[in-house]
Order: C-alpha cells, then structure tokens, then sequence
C-alpha cells in the first residue's frame, strides 16, 4: 500500500525540525537476519551521529538508548515492524526519548499498534482511480496521457490493481513501449498468472500466520468472500477452527476487511 514511502515523504518533510533522525528501513528483515542488536547499533549511530558503537547484548542496547536518547529530540522511523520485542528494545518507552520527540511505525499488523498503545494510527489506503490512473501513466507512457488506443487498456489494467500502487508501478513499467495488442495479451494472461514481484509482497503477511489462521484465510478466499461474517463463522465453527479469534487475527493484519457484515 506504499507504506515506507509515505513515511520516507514524511521523514524527508520534517526532520529539519529535529536534533537527530533515522530512518531504519526494514527492520522484520534485519531482526529476522541478524537480531535486535544490529537494529540498535544502527538507532544510536544515527541519533547520536556516531560510527561503530558496539552494543554488547539486546540488555546492552536498551541501557544505552533510554540513557543516551532521553534528553535528544529525536525523529525515528521504524519501517516494517513485525513483532512487539522489536519496539520493546528499540523505544519500549515513550520517556525513553528526549521532549518533542517522534515516533512514526509502519506495520501490517494494527493489533502490534494497539498493545503498544501509540497515539494515533492512521491506516493507508489504496489509490482512487483518478491517482492511479495518474501513476500507471507514468509508468507505462513516461507522461501523464495515454494514447487514445490505449486509453480502455489503461482502465483496465487499472481495475485489475485495485488501488495498489506496487502492482499499478509494476504493471505499469512492465508495459512501457509495448504494442496494443502485446498489452492485451498480458491482461488475458494475469487472470492465469498474476505477477510474481506483487504476490512475493503479499505473501509475507501470510507466510507469517499460523496454520490454523492460514487454513481460515483461504477458505474464505476460495468459498466464502464476500459472505456475510455469521454464516463464515458457523461454518469455520462446524470445521473446528476457532474463527473468533481468527476472524480478528486476519482482519488486525490487513489480509481481510469486514465491511457492512461481509467478509
């Protein structure tokens, strides 16, 4: 949904405003790869604008954040937040920071928000037709209108993104300088083959849930989207797959939406 861009523009807009920044990109990755330690080695050489400290243990690199940071007004961006000990070791405390700090997390989980109690959560949504219309452009023509012969393609591979900018950007770019009838083909050939780049994206939030809540998203996927929530969980219930909790689970980590009672 474009995420760490809207967080980079945020960033880049207002931290003239502070003492010290970070910018920490992909922290579920780094956690996942090398730990909590690279992570806090990296927050404090930003913010104390210093090179190579060594932090000895995760215990280590908390002591010396809450004792280092708490006079500094700070920005801090922590891109891709995954897991709840990630924000425990890096700024478990909102008086770990000096006054007039901020704090900006990108997630795809709201639940990780919550329990951290942040002040204000603000969900992105996905592009109106108009921006996307504007971004496909872009990619596809290198300028803002198409040619008339494309205009009805543009549309519809704009639909088939659905207000998704990464799969608006990689359609887009993947078309630039074709023929109208290669586009075409491609549009056939999605409906069979969507996008390895995009689905690579979207795989992560399921990769990360258990098996249980796994099974639960893909019946709704395969026979019961768009079905009103009562009738899902009497039939996950029948399947004995607890889908109370799992319901609220998929919901909290974006992978489904209930609107107006339906799935």
């Amino acid at each position: 949904m474009g995420k760490t861009t809207l967080a980079r523009v945020v960033y880049k807009m207002i931290s003239n405003q502070f003492e010290a920044c970070s910018f920490i990109s992909n922290v579920r990755e780094v956690y996942e790869k090398y730990g909590i330690v690279k992570l806090q080695q990296t927050l404090l050489n930003d913010l104390l604008i210093l090179r190579d400290i060594k932090v000895k243990d995760a215990d280590d690199g908390v002591s010396m954040i809450k004792n280092r940071l708490c006079n500094k007004n700070i920005l801090l961006v922590l891109d891709d937040i995954n897991e709840l000990d990630q924000l425990n070791k890096l700024v478990a405390k909102h008086d770990w920071l000096g006054p007039g700090s901020r704090v900006i997390i990108t997630t795809r989980d709201v639940h990780l928000l919550m329990s951290y109690k942040v002040h204000d959560i603000y969900e992105v949504e996905g592009l109106s037709n108009e921006e996307a219309l504007h971004l496909f452009n872009s990619k596809a023509f290198h300028e803002e209108h198409p040619l008339e012969d494309y205009l009805e393609l543009c549309q519809a591979f704009v639909n088939y993104a659905n207000g998704l900018p990464l799969a608006i950007e990689v359609l887009g770019s993947f078309l630039y300088n074709r023929r109208t009838f290669e586009w075409k083909s491609e549009l056939d050939r999605l409906k069979e083959f969507p996008k390895r780049k995009i689905l690579n994206v979207l795989q992560l939030s399921f990769d990360e849930l258990q098996e249980i809540e796994k099974e639960i998203f893909l019946h709704i996927a395969f026979f019961s989207n768009y079905i009103n929530q009562e009738t899902i969980i009497a039939i996950l219930d029948h399947l004995e797959l607890y889908p109370k909790i799992g319901l609220r689970v998929l919901i909290d980590k974006s992978l489904i939406k209930l609107q107006d009672d339906q799935l």
